[in-house]
């Protein structure tokens, strides 16, 4: 007899753990459509703030001197109206030919400059 109702909670436990199993798994597809719209909904702001990434893609052209630069790296700091603006040199800009207290125009964006020149003042134009 004991034999009988130890088997009897066994297969009632089992059966119980089972309808335990399909209850979660029916509870996970019908959440399932309802997360898909809500992963949707994520996915148009995701979208709009590349839109908005891209305009910060604007190149940028400023005028000032530089305060610190080191060319090993490949980084320079340019006091530009009163406020520094670091930046690091593209591909194609070399930092050699320039020092501290130079006065430059840089083209930039996304803080990486894609353009270095020398400012000549009007002295140093009509030496020449």
């Amino acid at each position: 007899m004991k034999k009988l109702f130890s088997m009897f909670l066994a297969v009632t436990f089992a059966l119980s753990m089972v309808g335990v199993v399909f209850a979660a798994d029916n509870a996970a597809k019908a959440a399932a459509p309802a997360a898909a719209p809500a992963a949707k909904k994520k996915a148009a702001p995701a979208g709009e703030k590349k839109a908005s990434k891209a305009k910060s893609h604007q190149s940028h052209q400023v005028t000032g001197t530089i305060v610190e630069i080191d060319a090993a790296a490949g980084t320079f700091t340019m006091m530009v109206q009163r406020k520094d603006v670091s930046l690091k040199a593209g591909k194609n800009v070399k930092l050699a030919g320039f020092k501290e207290g130079d006065k430059v125009t840089v083209k930039y964006s996304d803080g990486t400059a894609s353009s270095l020149k020398a400012n000549k003042s009007k002295s140093e134009k009509s030496a020449k």
